[in-house]
């Protein structure tokens, strides 16, 4: 069947064309057609010349010849002028080093022992002994203070001295007055620990009446009593103009009756 339509379709006939119009289209497509020849041989273009190779020759430096080296010539050395003799300078002597001190052994505090009483010891005369009676002691008054007495103090049981006329040296009781003594008050270690104990002082009194250079003879016990005892002396007054030094005096701690100055 398909057959049969191909065939029917080649075998119609083709419309009828108007034969001016062919021409015309014809003549147009020849015209074209051969301008497009004819530009093309006409129309020429020149290519471009191949570049020839470039010829390259290595030519190799020339070597110079190495100057040769000259060896500088030696110059004679200068002769070393001759140096002077340094003078001879004195050495300093050293300063003697200063002597060194010596550590100073510091001597422990002995406890000093109770003043004995002195003999009682005549001195020597020239003149025969002359008999003295024997004076009647007079009992000396309650002094708060005593003063230890030069050499020139006696006693009645002692002999004159080399001259008959000499008076006896003055006692004690010459010292300065004393206006104003508070006891030492009881200190409180000792008070607890119920000890009793004894200082021995000296000291001076100026003229002002105060007391100056306090010195602890002597304390039993040590280092119970005797800040108390340099606290109550400070505070002590004698009578003004009548100075006194090497003034000693007793100070005695019971428990039941407190301080007392001997």
């Amino acid at each position: 069947m398909i057959t049969a339509i191909v065939m029917t379709t080649l075998t119609m006939p083709l419309p009828k064309r108007t034969p001016v119009a062919m021409m015309l289209s014809v003549v147009l497509h020849g015209a074209v057609i051969a301008g497009i020849l004819y530009a093309s041989f006409h129309q020429t273009r020149e290519l471009p010349k191949a570049s020839q190779p470039i010829s390259v020759t290595m030519v190799a430096p020339e070597v110079q010849p190495e100057p040769a080296i000259t060896q500088p010539t030696p110059q004679p050395e200068p002769e070393p002028e001759p140096q002077p003799a340094p003078e001879s300078v004195a050495e300093p002597k050293p300063a003697p080093e200063p002597p060194k001190a010596e550590p100073v052994p510091i001597p422990k505090p002995e406890p000093k022992p109770e003043p004995k009483p002195r003999p009682r010891h005549q001195p020597k005369h020239t003149q025969p002994k002359r008999e003295v009676k024997p004076r009647e002691e007079a009992k000396p008054q309650a002094n708060p203070f005593k003063q230890d007495a030069p050499a020139t103090q006696t006693k009645p049981a002692t002999a004159l001295k080399a001259t008959p006329s000499a008076t006896p040296a003055q006692t004690a009781s010459t010292g300065p007055k004393a206006l104003n003594i508070s006891k030492p008050a009881y200190p409180p270690r000792a008070a607890a620990l119920r000890v009793e104990g004894r200082v021995r002082v000296k000291f001076d009194v100026d003229s002002d009446g105060r007391v100056d250079n306090i010195d602890i003879l002597s304390a039993e016990p040590r280092n119970m009593f005797e800040r108390s005892v340099k606290q109550a002396m400070r505070s002590w007054r004698y009578q003004s103009g009548k100075p006194g030094t090497g003034l000693t005096m007793n100070i005695v701690f019971k428990i039941n009756g407190g301080a007392s100055l001997e």
